[in-house]
């Protein structure tokens, strides 16, 4: 009788072990540290990518100090990357956070970055939420007011942005966020910006976007990829889980598969629990034999430091379909962080990194992902 007792222990212990193997094995992927940020870490920073290099601008670093640096991060220059200071926003440009980026390609044939949006202090007990934009010329590094959102447009903080081809031009897109304090109010209308046209003198024209019929909300996620832009999470009154795909040939506006267990008659989204978020940074890598995936990390959860993937075919196809990689550099901390920057090259590879772990440590680490290394080691932190 006793042999029998044993022989179940045994197969039961050996189930347990299976199944969390098996567990294990799925979550692949490498993070692996590269150079850090050369000043004071910090969240909120404005971000866009220009060639082989990422441009972070601004952001918060605690103690109610904004931040003027512009430091570029070019993924070339070493197996770390090295990081550039260039000269401080001008004083004309307000200092802010919950800023949006993003970068163009004109009709002269030069690449530009824009940067707008975002929330200025003004005192210890004041601030304003801003709608302002401004270019930026890599080659010349020098900045120039490009057309705020109209006024019909809210000022607006937590906001996404994303640029996509349209014809033979590029276009930037921005939408969603919140108004700001006291009075809160979430938002959920696009615009369409061209930096071919002008407004008042100004670079740029803006256009409303129709379409979009997702919910409101601020702290969103936005990725692109074959020149469909996808927008995921964000927070309203709680973490929002619808998921949008905008095709920009046709205008066109898609909602996709929850980002919830949702569906009661499918075990697809059963692991769903943990996706949802708001203040995590999405972030693009090119997978070895599968392509392009959109990923999401960080935000405000208390499953931050999960890493997801998003597989964007059809559902046909057995796509539409998330899926989670190795947590946020390889399980050191499950400690949640928000307000990360991430830069996606046309290398096909992707950078995580920076943002606050609490209300006191501001970061300064970057980490690249691989994402088919299944061997990681905790070495990468050290």
């Amino acid at each position: 009788m006793k042999r029998y007792k044993w022989f179940f222990l045994i197969f039961v212990s050996g189930i347990i072990l299976s199944c969390s193997g098996t567990s294990e094995e799925q979550l692949v992927g490498d993070w692996q540290r590269r150079a850090a940020f050369p000043r004071s870490g910090r969240c909120h920073a404005a971000t866009f990518v220009i060639g082989n290099k990422g441009y972070v601008i601004g952001g918060y670093n605690g103690s109610n100090q904004l931040r003027p640096e512009v430091v570029v991060f070019d993924h070339e220059a070493g197996v770390k990357g090295a990081w550039t200071e260039l000269e401080n926003l001008p004083d004309e440009i307000p200092l802010r956070q919950q800023a949006v980026g993003f970068s163009l390609k004109k009709k002269d044939g030069k690449s530009y970055g824009y940067i707008g949006t975002g929330w200025c202090f003004l005192g210890v007990d004041r601030d304003s939420t801003l709608r302002d934009f401004w270019q930026y010329d890599p080659e010349t590094d020098t900045w120039a007011e490009a057309a705020s959102l109209p006024d019909m447009a809210q000022r607006r903080r937590g906001a996404i942005a994303f640029s996509l081809k349209m014809g033979n031009d590029e276009y930037g897109f921005v939408g969603c966020g919140y108004s700001g304090e006291p009075d809160r109010e979430y938002l959920q209308d696009f615009w369409q910006f061209d930096p071919n046209d002008e407004t008042d003198g100004k670079i740029g024209k803006w256009t409303r976007l129709g379409g979009y019929g997702g919910g409101k909300r601020a702290g969103a996620a936005a990725f692109v990829i074959n020149n469909k832009a996808y927008i995921c999470v964000g927070e309203n009154t709680s973490y929002i889980t619808e998921f949008w795909r905008f095709d920009p040939q046709d205008k066109q506006w898609s909602l996709l598969r929850q980002m919830s267990n949702a569906n009661r008659d499918e075990d697809y989204d059963d692991d769903y629990g943990p996706l949802a978020r708001a203040f995590g940074v999405a972030y693009v890598v090119d997978v070895p034999g599968l392509g392009p995936r959109g990923h999401i990390v960080g935000g405000k959860t208390g499953a931050g430091h999960t890493n997801w993937e998003y597989n964007h075919h059809p559902v046909a196809e057995g796509g539409d379909l998330w899926l989670q990689r190795t947590h946020f550099y390889n399980n050191i901390s499950t400690n949640t962080r928000e307000g990360m920057i991430s830069f996606s090259f046309p290398t096909g590879r992707a950078f995580v990194g920076m943002g606050k772990s609490g209300t006191i440590s501001y970061l300064d680490d970057l980490w690249e992902f691989k994402p088919l290394i299944e061997d990681y080691t905790y070495d990468d932190y050290q």
